[in-house]
């Protein structure tokens, strides 16, 4: 699950996003691309239960 709590983390998408370009991935759509997945990941975890919480 530590994965998993690290692809919440903007940080881990902006890596992705420089080893794509390290790559040779175009730097704009690569940033994109990371900006979109980590938002899609954020508007998730606002629908998601945290660990031993619930209503």
């Amino acid at each position: 699950m530590k994965f998993l709590n690290r692809l919440r983390e903007p940080s881990t998408w902006a890596g992705f996003a420089g080893l794509a370009v390290a790559m040779g991935a175009n730097p704009d759509k690569a940033n994109l691309t990371a900006q979109a997945i980590a938002a899609v990941l954020a508007a998730v975890a606002v629908f998601l239960p945290e660990k031993g919480k619930a209503e």
